[in-house]
């Protein structure tokens, strides 16, 4: 199935509650592990909404591209350097919870374009959607001056590890996140890297 009449553009202000849904779908629970009881009453994507529709920030819409039909936002990417994880500001959020996520921020491929989010709503999956949101993030990179992009994916992730393999990516390091109750992911999370 293809969709010809997604529109792939910058992500706009307006457009963070349903980049929120999306993002939050893509870290696979990273966010409800983050996040969770730190604002009575607020989900995890609830929480990303207003840095995402901020203009500051490495959370900002303005990182992300969007797929959009119908006016409705049906897929995200969200990519920034990667070199910005090392100055970003971890101090309000539970310092257990960032212990147990230590290895995945110390996994990284230094200097290159790190895409933090991909994510396409499970009804136009299939559809090449991912693929040229993917297009948009290579542009992205070689625009700013970097020569590949790297992710994480969580290694009991099997149809985002075809995905990627297929896009040209391979294992650079592994993460070795713990299971949790709360994050329960099998083998920890891979490091992914592929040249643009």
């Amino acid at each position: 199935m293809s969709t010809p009449d997604i529109l792939i553009r910058p992500a706009e202000p307006d457009d963070a509650p349903e980049m929120a849904r999306l993002i939050d779908m893509a870290g696979g629970g990273v966010y409800e592990f983050l996040l969770d009881g730190l604002v009575p009453g607020m989900t995890a994507a609830e929480m990303l909404v207003p840095g995402l529709a901020g203009s500051s920030g490495s959370f900002s819409h303005r990182h992300s591209g969007v797929a959009e039909l119908g006016g409705r936002v049906v897929g995200v990417a969200h990519a920034y350097p990667v070199d910005w994880i090392k100055t970003e500001d971890y101090s309000g959020l539970p310092p257990d919870r960032l212990a147990h996520l230590a290895s995945f921020n110390a996994t990284q491929d230094w200097g290159s374009y790190f895409l933090s989010a991909l994510a396409v709503d499970p009804a136009f999956r299939r559809a090449g959607v991912a693929r040229r949101l993917l297009d948009w993030v290579y542009g992205r990179a070689r625009t700013g001056g970097f020569d590949r992009v790297s992710l994480h994916v969580w290694a009991d992730n099997p149809a985002a590890l075809s995905l990627y393999a297929s896009e040209g990516f391979h294992e650079v390091a592994r993460a070795a996140v713990p299971w949790h109750e709360r994050l329960p992911h099998q083998g920890g999370s891979i490091l992914l890297r592929r040249h643009v």
